[in-house]
């Protein structure tokens, strides 16, 4: 079975996360407080609350998917603090953020009629 990133939803979780959870517990997280349906071709982000700890679940048809990756650079992810900024993101996004990008952070466009 070949799995394509662009099939997925991804949702990021604002705030910390308990990483001590299973996959079990963190979907019933996005059951009960995200009020989202873990069971979909969906991947859910969390973050713990040092930043240097990002986990992802994804039900498969048959079982949990749990992965996670750690930064060991000093660095920390940046990651929102509110519903708000947590909507839902593209996977190039995703892609970015875990080479430690802020994708939450954007320029407005400025469009200057002259100089000076």
């Amino acid at each position: 079975m070949e799995i394509r990133l662009e099939d997925y939803n991804f949702y990021i979780r604002a705030g910390r996360s308990d990483m001590r959870k299973s996959s079990v517990g963190l979907a019933l997280i996005v059951q009960e407080d995200m009020g989202l349906r873990p069971f979909e071709k969906s991947v859910f982000l969390f973050c713990g609350s040092n930043r240097r700890t990002i986990k992802a679940i994804v039900w498969n048809g048959n079982g949990w998917l749990e992965i996670i990756k750690r930064l060991e650079c000093g660095s920390s992810f940046k990651w929102p603090t509110t519903a708000d900024e947590a909507l839902r993101i593209k996977v190039e996004d995703l892609l970015l953020l875990l080479k430690g990008y802020d994708i939450w952070r954007q320029f407005p466009v400025y469009t200057p009629q002259l100089v000076g």
